[in-house]
């Protein structure tokens, strides 16, 4: 994976507006056919899905850049491809989509969505001879607590800790002093966002010599947009410069909340530049390249099937989005140092034990 200070999310040559790549017939992949030989749609096998829940999968998150991952793979490997929705939000509609792709040929199923854990749980025993990989979050019932990662399973887990620290550092460096902190809910993930967030801009402040303020706020209900904005909308008329948006819903409300009050944002997960010119940068992971080299290891019989395989600093496997990224003084060599302290361990982003933002120890930075 290319160094994460450019970019390493890579957009597919072209746009699938179906949803499919496929090849609809064996021949095709060797050489040329006539139209008569071509398979109807329904005997088509995809090899590899995408299974995500019901909102839309070209959305600039998770599943886009998923599915433009799979997309490139698929076709340099020449393996067929295809996405799967669920047709709403319930257990049984996430399991009836994971069991449509693997009827219709799927022998690994990529899962992007943490709504989808309980039935990737069920999925695993109940198709030990299909491989799953799931992405930031564990297999997991949460009726009873329980985790299991079969060993036709992977699970991909970013280290967000390590990506908010970036982003901290970077907005105090950018020229921000007054900072703003929404979290879509207070998931460990999310919660990881923030703390790294927290102690990287404490680092900034120390090292620009001036005092920072950080309004923290976690959201009730990620699906309330108005209430997102609203919160948003107060953070920059009492004087927050940036807000960090930590969750996939919550990115638009604050986008628009800062294009209103003309504000700042920092977005998460994937690049969110192309939303607004409001957004300086995002903390991202590398998605693209993480399911591109475990679906490598599928190909050649490696699958890393029982293990959590951990993306951070030390593999390029987190970072800020550089390449469209509207900061004004962050240097490259600014960034490179952070990362490369991060990557060696020299910066620690521990929020193992810590139970609330307040318990983060900072000097320059006072958090609201």
């Amino acid at each position: 994976m290319g160094r994460m200070r450019t970019t390493w999310i890579r957009k597919a040559a072209a746009l699938i507006t179906g949803g499919v790549i496929a090849f609809a017939m064996a021949a095709v992949l060797g050489g040329c056919t006539s139209e008569e030989d071509a398979l109807p749609e329904e005997n088509v096998k995809y090899e590899i899905a995408l299974v995500t829940d019901d909102s839309l999968v070209m959305d600039g998150g998770h599943s886009e850049t998923a599915w433009n991952a799979i997309t490139e793979f698929g076709g340099t490997h020449g393996i067929s491809h295809k996405y799967y929705k669920a047709t709403e939000q319930t257990e049984a509609a996430f399991e009836d989509a994971i069991k449509n792709a693997i009827n219709k040929g799927a022998k690994v199923v990529i899962v992007d969505n943490r709504k989808m854990v309980k039935a990737v749980f069920e999925m695993q025993e109940t198709y030990p001879e299909i491989d799953f990989v799931i992405m930031d979050q564990d297999p997991y019932d949460p009726d009873n607590g329980n985790i299991l990662i079969a060993k036709n399973t992977a699970s991909i887990a970013f280290d967000s800790g390590q990506a908010g620290y970036l982003a901290g550092y970077a907005a105090v460096i950018d020229g921000s002093t007054q900072l703003g902190f929404i979290g879509e809910s207070k998931s460990d993930e999310i919660k990881d966002f923030g703390y790294g967030y927290v102690m990287g801009a404490e680092r900034a402040s120390g090292e620009v010599g001036e005092e920072a303020t950080m309004e923290y706020k976690y959201c009730k209900d990620p699906s309330d947009r108005d209430a997102i904005y609203k919160t948003a909308n107060e953070m920059y008329e009492n004087g927050v410069q940036v807000i960090f948006a930590a969750g996939n819903e919550i990115q638009e409300p604050v986008i628009e909340a800062a294009e209103a009050q003309d504000g700042k944002v920092i977005g998460s997960f994937t690049d969110q530049s192309k939303k607004s010119d409001k957004v300086i940068t995002s903390a991202e992971y590398g998605i693209a390249d993480a399911l591109k080299g475990i679906l490598g290891q599928y190909t050649d019989e490696k699958f890393p099937g029982g293990e959590v395989i951990r993306f951070d600093a030390r593999n390029e496997g987190i970072g800020l989005e550089l390449k469209n990224n509207r900061l004004s003084n962050l240097t490259q060599k600014q960034y490179d140092e952070v990362y490369e302290a991060l990557a060696k361990g020299e910066i620690i982003v521990n929020t193992e034990n810590i139970k609330s933002v307040k318990d983060i120890i900072t000097v320059n930075l006072t958090v609201q």
